[in-house]
């Protein structure tokens, strides 16, 4: 089969069909197809007839009649059909052609997965590459169905690209871009087992949040691996992790998230002050275990738009995969391959680079922003066709919604009304503080673009705290009745939380309220207020001025129950007098 011109190989190690594809419509400045050579349709067409029939078939059709344009969006219609009077609305339409179902069509392993699963028409379209790599895996893992046969496809595939070396030298990787329910996680873990067999006992796993290290060891013992060891890198003391001071770790997984990796120490005693030199040294030049990237695109922003900086993650990242060229790189992420600008990470996909039709990934990004979402289409079925990328979904056929109307509480509603009053004495606070300083528009406008954003987020939180009661209720009866219940949140106000045990040295004696957190950002960094005394006063964290320590013998008064401030002050001045 021929893409571009270009043969494709099963292996990574081969050209770059769509990637060429794009290249030679970059240099023809166009994306309709009267402006490609009938060299490059033809081409496009060998590409198309090696499995991508369907839809993509009739959009050549429609692209072949296209006049050529300059910069201007293509225009798509649809025939119509005879007695077709009205409009059809985009959203009465079907997705009948939009997903199809899935099943792994090369390999013949494992027990079904629990629940159907879909791809998408462009990349059902692709026939995927053919099994050459020999499974390493208990006969039991697969018998028992601990790795269904969809797992197991991404296990084979993704071992099977590792195989392969890129014309720059480094190992191929692979993305794993599939949906939640379909099971990262024990693809993940099946990988990593995978290679521990192999001999490679060595494994870097990094992801979103501490808490998904219990994850990581639960699906390594679920899938049969329970005696990997995970061992969160935040724990490990700025030294050698095979040292005997953090108890001499020399195999098993290293768990990191994604800010523990860019973390650093200002001890100048110790030879490795960051955690990317530990990893480094624990690694080896020579390292060709596992790494992975789990819910990759938090390295994002690695090229980002305008003027902006590109972040320490994200070339952290880049700086991990470069200093070990031999490791097989694994990117999970079910946005993966939606954001081109996001993917400036995944340099070992070999879209770009040495042996590629773009030599930097601006000139990929160049290409494919020009031409949208069905670029990003042509990219996802090259990878999919060079077996570098699978993605799959979870069916949503014969799925029900409904929306259930939550009656407000007596409670709440008090509760509300107060929140109400709340604001509309700190809008007068803020408008007079501002004033009494006599701050410029400038400040003005910062400070009520920060307040009014606040007073959203506030009333936002509210209101989901408002469905919190009734969603457990509805979850437990349908737990009653034997389902499986997935909540989904809105925001889960974690960074709050994080913010919180930041302050308290990493524990939590009380539950965490967002929506505070939001007032209590408001006035800490926003209230117009010439110095921190003032704010600590409104919001009753400390006294504005230090008190003298109550001298021996002197009770103080109360009042309502309460100390009163004023009669210990006047109580204990009589008392020095006398």
């Amino acid at each position: 089969m021929c893409a571009a011109g270009i043969p494709l190989a099963a292996g990574p190690s081969a050209a770059h069909g769509a990637a060429a594809l794009l290249a030679q419509m970059e240099m023809a400045g166009m994306a309709g197809m009267t402006g490609m050579n009938p060299y490059l349709l033809q081409s496009l067409n060998h590409l198309l007839a090696s499995g991508v029939g369907g839809p993509l078939a009739g959009m050549i059709s429609q692209l072949a009649s296209l006049p050529a344009w300059h910069g201007k969006p293509a225009v798509w219609t649809q025939d119509k059909m005879p007695g077709d009077d009205e409009e059809v609305d985009d959203e009465e339409m079907g997705v009948a052609e939009t997903y199809a179902d899935y099943m792994p069509s090369k390999l013949k392993l494992g027990r079904k997965h629990p629940d159907p699963v879909v791809e998408t028409a462009s990349l059902s379209s692709v026939e995927p590459v053919d099994v050459t790599y020999q499974l390493s895996l208990p006969e039991e893992t697969i018998r028992n169905g601990l790795l269904s046969a969809l797992q197991l496809e991404a296990v084979v595939y993704a071992s099977q690209a590792h195989e392969h070396m890129l014309p720059d030298g480094t190992r191929a990787g692979f993305l794993v871009g599939d949906g939640a329910g379909v099971g990262k996680g024990r693809t993940i873990a099946g990988i990593i087992f995978e290679n521990y067999l192999k001999g490679r006992k060595r494994a870097i796993w990094v992801s979103v949040s501490n808490d998904l290290k219990y994850d990581a060891e639960r699906d390594l013992h679920d899938i049969g691996a329970g005696k990997i060891e995970v061992y969160a890198l935040n724990k490990f003391k700025y030294a050698k992790i095979s040292s005997a001071i953090n108890g001499n770790v020399k195999k098993g997984v290293v768990f990191s998230t994604y800010s523990a990796l860019i973390g650093e120490t200002q001890s100048t005693s110790t030879k490795y002050r960051t955690r990317l030199k530990q990893l480094l040294q624990w690694c080896g030049e020579d390292f060709d275990g596992v790494i992975v990237f789990d819910e990759c695109h938090k390295a994002k922003n690695l090229c980002p738009v305008g003027s902006g900086k590109a972040t320490k993650t994200g070339l952290t990242a880049l700086e991990l995969q470069n200093k070990l060229p031999k490791a097989r790189v694994v990117y999970a992420s079910a946005t993966g391959a939606s954001e081109p600008r996001n993917m400036a990470y995944m340099v070992r996909l070999g879209i770009w680079g040495e042996g590629t039709p773009f030599p930097t990934f601006m000139d990929f990004i160049n290409a494919v922003e020009k031409r949208g979402v069905g670029a990003m289409e042509i990219v996802a079925m090259d990878m999919k066709l060079r077996g570098m990328y699978i993605a799959r979904q979870l069916s949503f056929h014969g799925v029900t919604f409904k929306i259930e109307e939550v009656p407000l509480s007596d409670s709440f509603k008090l509760i509300y009304d107060k929140a109400v009053a709340l604001w509309v004495e700190a809008m007068q606070r803020f408008t007079e503080a501002a004033e009494l300083i006599d701050a410029e528009s400038r400040m003005k406008k910062t400070m009520w673009g920060q307040f009014w954003s606040a007073h959203q987020r506030f009333f936002k939180y509210l209101c989901i705290a408002a469905k919190v009661n009734h969603a457990v209720v509805t979850a437990r009866e349908a737990v009653k009745c034997g389902k499986c219940v997935v909540i989904g949140l809105q925001s889960t106000g974690e960074a709050r939380t994080l913010e919180q045990l930041e302050r308290d040295d990493g524990e939590l004696t009380d539950f965490v309220s967002t929506a505070k957190g939001v007032f209590q950002t408001l006035v800490e960094k926003h209230f117009p207020a010439p110095d921190r005394e003032r704010i600590n006063r409104l919001l009753g964290l400390e006294a504005s001025r230090p008190k003298p320590p109550i001298p021996n013998g002197v009770q103080p008064e109360k009042k309502n129950g309460q100390l009163s401030e004023d009669a210990n002050t006047s109580k204990r001045k009589r008392k020095l007098e006398d």
